[in-house]
């Protein structure tokens, strides 16, 4: 058998050659291999990183976007809506002028005016009197048959103004003193009232010759009740009497108009007086 034949040096040195390159060329492909794993297993996390930055992103502006809406959809709409405002009052006295509007002479004069108009005979005072009257019968006009009796007569005079005859004339307003005053004419004596159940008689006094009561003919008496209503007419009728009806006449129509005035405004006063 022939002895195998032996590798020369060279082939040796070739041989390690080769297989020095193959290594090196596996090393190469080894880190190669691991440098492109490595890449694919960054890339996601830095895709998922970035997909994630663009989320917050988006949410930050979405979010910023939702404030600015609020913050200028009442504006907008401000400015698209027509500013109507409506003050609807809690209470009656709400339906009253405002204070700021004022009031004229005309608010009062209506309301005072529709009051005073049925007031034709506005009795402001009843005023009791009496009067003592003599009434006397003789024979043929001699003393010696005189026969006398004073009769006591009591009645009421009634006094009155006439308010339905009142103007816007007779009103005036001040608004710096928030006064209203109201002209009324004059009180007067209406009529009077003779209250007979109260007429009292006293005892007949007869002269020497004189006997028997007094009788008096239906003439007579007609006579003598128009002389007691004229003698109380004239009492009443004096000027002291007057002007006590004059007095009570501007407190009973102050009473009877000032709550009138009241309801067009609490602020204002009434103040009654007469024609000069």
């Amino acid at each position: 058998m022939s002895e195998p034949t032996r590798p020369s040096a060279d082939e040796l040195r070739d041989e390690a050659r080769s297989s020095a390159i193959r290594d090196e060329a596996a090393r190469k492909s080894r880190r190669m291999q691991a440098d492109e794993v490595e890449r694919y297993d960054r890339e996601p996390r830095g895709r998922f990183r970035l997909r994630h930055l663009k989320w917050i992103i988006r949410g930050v502006v979405l979010i910023a976007i939702l404030i600015a809406v609020l913050f200028f959809l009442p504006k907008v709409r401000d400015f698209f809506t027509p500013d109507i405002n409506i003050d609807i009052p809690d209470s009656l006295s709400g339906l009253l002028p405002d204070e700021t509007m004022g009031y004229n002479q005309i608010d009062f004069s209506n309301a005072i005016l529709g009051e005073s108009r049925t007031k034709s005979d506005f009795v402001v005072l009843e005023q009791d009197v009496s009067v003592s009257t003599r009434v006397s019968q003789a024979l043929a006009n001699l003393a010696l048959f005189e026969k006398s009796q004073i009769i006591r007569s009591y009645g009421t005079g009634v006094y009155t103004v006439d308010l339905s005859k009142l103007s816007s004339a007779d009103i005036t307003l001040d608004s710096t003193l928030n006064l209203v005053t109201l002209v009324i004419p004059h009180a007067v004596l209406a009529y009077v009232t003779v209250d007979v159940e109260k007429t009292e008689f006293e005892e007949t006094k007869k002269a020497l010759f004189a006997f028997g009561e007094i009788k008096l003919t239906n003439e007579q008496l007609n006579l003598l009740e128009q002389n007691i209503q004229d003698a109380m007419m004239e009492q009443l009728d004096s000027a002291d009497m007057l002007a006590k009806a004059d007095e009570f006449a501007l407190s009973q129509v102050q009473k009877l108009l000032e709550p009138i005035v009241q309801t067009v405004s609490n602020k204002f006063l009434l103040k009654v007086a007469f024609a000069e």
